[in-house]
């Protein structure tokens, strides 16, 4: 198994913290793994990418050139993203905050409306993890007992846990129900 995963938004949407959460739970599955932030010197809003490598076997690269998966969450990371995708790869796209589609046809991309999904949970902070669960729905990168054990292990003294479990299963199920894979 080998998945490059690129994350892409700006300052303040949350790219690298659910990047760090797929690293660490691909680390309790046992898998080798390199996580890679990469941000601008902007204190919020300036864009932010986030490469995470999983695989069974030792990984001989920090950054992903050509990703097996990713996450645009908004309109600069779509434009970034799309040309470096590996063709038959899986793309989640933030549709709320990107206004184009993806123009290859050799890209499995997922649209989604995170931001509103996230709104209705009551809190648009959990957009990211919104997203994070449609990319797990429709590719087992990692599992998501792995995920919420890591959410566990952050979030264990913090009202936070519950409404990022309740964003995380938001965007799994809505893949279950529009896309209809499972991981």
């Amino acid at each position: 198994m080998y998945e490059g995963i690129a994350i892409g938004g700006s300052g303040g949407q949350g790219a690298l913290f659910i990047g760090r959460l797929l690293a660490e739970a691909a680390l309790i599955e046992g898998r080798e793994v390199v996580w890679l932030p990469t941000y601008g010197a902007e204190k919020r809003g300036g864009t932010v990418w986030c490469h995470v490598t999983i695989s069974d076997e030792k990984i001989g690269e920090l950054f992903v050139t050509r990703p097996t998966a990713a996450i645009a969450l908004n309109q600069v990371s779509l434009t970034k993203l799309e040309p470096m995708m590996k063709s038959g790869s899986r793309l989640v796209v933030n549709q709320s905050l990107v206004t184009t589609k993806v123009s290859r046809g050799d890209i499995d991309t997922i649209y989604l409306p995170a931001t509103e999904m996230a709104i209705e949970l009551g809190d648009d902070s959990v957009t990211n993890l919104v997203t994070l669960g449609a990319l797990v729905a429709s590719r087992p990168i990692v599992k998501m007992s792995s995920l919420n054990g890591v959410m566990d292990n952050l979030f264990s003294k913090s009202q936070r846990l519950e409404m990022n479990r309740r964003a995380l299963n938001k965007g799994y199920a809505f893949v279950l129900k529009t896309v209809g894979q499972k991981a």
